[in-house]
């Protein structure tokens, strides 16, 4: 009988919860308030100003990547950005959606003895883009959920706690989803995502819409926290040279700098090298340059980091790297495990 009765509230709740995120959706895609028309009025404007996307065909994966920018560029012109999060080029790039190893991921997290008290609070998705909902756990969605397994994992690894760094930089943001758990989890730092041009202007559309603060590059490195998207490897290593103390630092790059271009990561990897800490997870081989042998040779270069690399066995043919410079990281930034 008890039994039955807690089955059937978790039912009644899990009605509340999709309820909820509906009627949120329903109001930012019925009403737009004067703030959404601007962000979108602001992400229009910025797309017209775009390069020609072929200028950038150096610094893509392949030429497929070509196809996508032009089509989101149609779509952001064309289309309502407030459902950006169900169009194929957003689902077919960089939202997770429902694949199946999402359950083996959402179990690890629900296992954990912190899942109460800190990781149901920060997957709850936003309703910010209509992403679409995880069946078995309609609070979150797949994307928001394996976020959280990689950060989850790195914690694991190296027993640092994400939230107490206070420089982040990430490679390849997808549309902010990383950008926003990490604030989800506490973290009061600044925080760069470098990506191509159209992908920023999507990132800071998304960013600004759920509340963060997003900042410019005149006043990044002025502020105690905030983000910053980039697109300009010049801007980018002008802020590197101006912020030399990396020692509560992250990088992540999560199957990003592993479909990059050799030339690619040559320009981003020498700058990062001095951070605290790694997290990043890459194809075994991409486009016919071969990972495992090029981030093992990098780890080898790079003695000082303690490294942790593994495969991740429920995603065939995927790794993470995880890594911690164990003479930048103070203790206070350890995660003490009662």
């Amino acid at each position: 009988m008890v039994k039955y009765k807690q089955l059937i509230e978790s039912v009644f709740l899990r009605i509340l919860l999709i309820r909820k995120f509906i009627n949120a959706v329903l109001r930012n895609l019925l009403l737009p308030s004067i703030q959404q028309k601007e962000y979108i009025s602001e992400l229009r404007t910025t797309f017209r100003k775009i390069p020609p996307l072929e200028s950038a065909k150096e610094l893509l994966p392949d030429i497929a990547w070509l196809s996508h920018m032009n089509a989101l560029k149609d779509n952001v012109a064309n289309r309502d950005p407030r459902r950006f999060l169900r169009w194929d080029v957003i689902t077919g790039t960089m939202f997770t959606g429902n694949a199946p190893y999402i359950s083996t991921e959402l179990n690890y997290l629900k296992n954990h003895a912190d899942w109460n008290m800190r990781w149901t609070s920060v997957i709850e998705e936003s309703s910010v883009g209509h992403p679409v909902l995880c069946p078995f756990y309609p609070q979150s969605s797949g994307n928001l959920i394996h976020n959280a397994y990689h950060v989850a994992q790195f914690e694991e690894k190296t027993e640092i706690k994400i939230h107490n760094m206070d420089y982040v930089f990430e490679f390849g943001g997808g549309y902010g989803s990383m950008c926003r758990l990490l604030f989800n989890l506490g973290f009061k730092g600044r925080y760069i995502i470098f990506d191509l041009h159209p992908f920023s202007a999507l990132q800071k559309y998304f960013l600004k819409n759920i509340g963060l603060p997003v900042l410019s590059s005149n006043t990044f490195n002025k502020q105690e926290t905030g983000i910053l998207c980039l697109s300009d490897i010049r801007e980018l290593k002008a802020l590197f040279a101006e912020n030399k103390e990396k020692s509560k630092s992250v990088f992540i790059a999560t199957w990003s700098i592993s479909e990059s271009p050799i030339s690619v990561r040559e320009l981003i990897l020498p700058h990062i090298i001095d951070f605290s800490s790694f997290l990043i997870a890459y194809q075994d081989i991409f486009g016919g340059t071969n990972n495992l042998d090029y981030f093992r040779n990098w780890q080898n270069a790079h003695t000082d980091v303690t490294w942790h690399s593994s495969k991740i066995e429920h995603i065939p043919g995927n790794n993470y790297l995880f890594g911690a410079n164990l003479n930048n990281i103070t203790n206070e930034f350890y995660d003490r495990r009662q």
